[in-house]
């Protein structure tokens, strides 16, 4: 009788254990879906009027993004929960930008020069722009960031208007810059990964790019200007996932 309750027992107790471990794996598949649902959902941040933002809406939604934009004056942290991605957008007043945007645990690309100072992408002061540009040069072909690409790209179709960060952080990792004559200065492209030191020496809490993206140019990109676009909100969406 005793080795029949003892045996009754050991059965209970294994059916227990198996039934909290699906229950367990049952969560952890609900959370890698509801993440993967939030890499497909992206905040983008815009002025209130005018400039080329409806374009990259657009073109994000055929990538299979679902898109909602807010004028950088109602833009506040506790908005940006349950994206994949914030866009900040070259047009946008960034005087108007939450100062908390920097502590984000919500990937960020920023296009905006002021913005990425501030989050501490780059140094203070240390970006600029140039006019009259087609080419950029591709400075590590093998991340995910350089869209497959290397050497001399073209990005526009015609002349156009490059954004650039100077010297960002020694933990970033810099993909294309301009002149295409390997100087190492001007980085149009370059992104932190989560976990690493921004130029603050601070930690990043979720992956964050700088892409020059100045307003009004988007129509002039070529199809590898499109490409490094894509790649970018890609590898921040993706966040460090495998």
């Amino acid at each position: 009788m005793k080795r029949w309750l003892a045996l009754l027992m050991a059965m209970m107790m294994a059916v227990s254990i198996m039934a909290c471990s699906a229950q367990g794996g049952s969560g952890n598949a609900q959370v890698s879906a509801n993440a993967a649902a939030n890499a497909k959902k992206v905040l983008l941040i815009r002025k209130k009027e005018g400039g080329g933002d409806p374009f990259l809406i657009n073109h994000l939604k055929k990538q299979g993004y679902q898109v909602m934009d807010i004028v950088d004056a109602d833009f506040t942290l506790e908005k940006a929960k349950g994206y994949g991605v914030i866009y900040v957008s070259e047009s946008i007043n960034s005087s108007k930008i939450d100062s908390k945007l920097k502590s984000s645990t919500v990937p960020l690309v920023v296009a905006k020069n002021q913005v990425a100072s501030e989050v501490g992408l780059v140094g203070a002061q240390q970006f600029g722009q140039n006019e009259g540009v087609r080419t950029v040069h591709i400075l590590d072909g093998k991340h995910p960031l350089a869209a497959g690409l290397k050497d001399t790209v073209a990005i526009y179709k015609e002349d156009g208007k490059i954004s650039y960060g100077l010297h960002p952080g020694k933990e970033a990792v810099t993909i294309a810059e301009y002149p295409a004559s390997g100087d190492n200065k001007k980085i149009m492209i370059f992104g932190y990964e989560k976990g690493s030191k921004n130029i603050n020496n601070e930690a990043v809490l979720a992956r964050q790019v700088y892409f020059s993206m100045p307003t009004g140019e988007e129509e002039k990109l070529t199809d590898n200007g499109w490409k490094l676009f894509d790649a970018a909100i890609d590898w921040a969406a993706a966040n460090g996932a495998k």
